[in-house]
């Protein structure tokens, strides 16, 4: 872990740039705001996408009330950092998906008609039985990369720094991390040639699954071990305890992290506390630039 007196120097370096003056954050995340609710007004208005209002609107209504029934670790609901991990859901979405508009149609071409129509032509449940599967393996190993290639981990970073998880903290990414993984698991998924729809239904899965695993809650559902990723299972893999480093890498079944030898599942013993070694800044705009400034280390 860093030593105080160079924590306290890289915060200083911090406090000092000209970039973290108030004005300037003001100002960025001003235009930022208005730039990306005049996209999700008029997507909204066309009978666009509706993502965020789904994701937004689930958390509101079923996993806060979960998290105040069934915690796993005391917390208010206006916990520190609260508004950094709301951002990072309303822009981070944002600045991730806008990319992936113009990459996937330019690689159609790398698509084979023949493994398109095998694929397509059987039936739609064993369609999605198999997207899940390729996703899962995808997922596993394009998080593997992020944690053990010292570039990625410096995005990735963005995600483990979390002290207080919920559900809202496990949407704090980095655009470029999102856009990683986006292009890591969407490119082998469209040169495979599944349907939109199953793509569609294993996604929207995975991303609401995705916010119930990094949920504070306390349930420890042990019929699921070795079968299903649960909170608890993914709450070890943002621990600090070194134990738990470089494990539970899968999205949703375990059997990636079986084969490949990074399970790892206490009986008798909780996860936590959470976060990383190295400095990363509060705020939102401070989160995007950091890991454009220092390499920190892995979890």
């Amino acid at each position: 872990m860093d030593r105080p007196e160079v924590a306290g120097a890289v915060l200083d370096q911090w406090m000092n740039s000209w970039w973290y003056d108030t004005r300037i954050r003001v100002l960025v995340g001003g235009l930022c705001f208005l730039g990306v609710m005049g996209f999700y007004l008029e997507t909204a208005i066309e009978g666009g996408e509706y993502g965020i209002l789904l994701f937004v609107g689930i958390g509101t209504v079923v996993l806060i009330p979960l998290e105040r029934v069934i915690p796993r670790h005391r917390m208010s609901i206006l916990r520190p950092q609260l508004l950094t991990d709301v951002l990072h859901i309303v822009f981070t979405t944002f600045l991730g998906i806008v990319p992936l508009v113009f990459i996937f149609p330019a690689l159609q071409f790398l698509r084979s008609d023949t493994l398109v129509q095998t694929i397509q032509t059987q039936p739609q449940w064993l369609q999605i039985v198999e997207a899940l599967f390729l996703t899962e393996f995808l997922i596993y190993w394009g998080h593997r990369f992020t944690h053990v290639v010292p570039l990625l981990w410096r995005f990735h970073s963005v995600h483990h720094s979390v002290e207080y998880l919920d559900w809202w903290a496990g949407e704090r990414r980095h655009p470029v991390d999102g856009l990683f993984m986006s292009l890591f698991t969407g490119i082998p998924l469209l040169i495979t040639g599944f349907n939109l729809t199953d793509l569609l239904i294993v996604g929207l899965f995975n991303g609401l699954w995705d916010m119930t695993i990094h949920a504070n809650l306390g349930w420890r559902l042990k019929f699921m071990d070795r079968i299903w990723v649960t909170t608890e299972y993914h709450h070890w893999h943002h621990s600090l305890d070194r134990q738990a480093r470089d494990k539970n890498y899968a999205g949703a079944l375990p059997i990636m992290d079986i084969l490949f030898g990074t399970y790892h599942l206490p009986e008798n013993q909780g996860p936590g506390p959470y976060g990383i070694d190295t400095h990363m800044p509060t705020t939102y705009v401070g989160q995007l630039i950091q890991p454009f400034l220092a390499t920190g280390t892995r979890p």
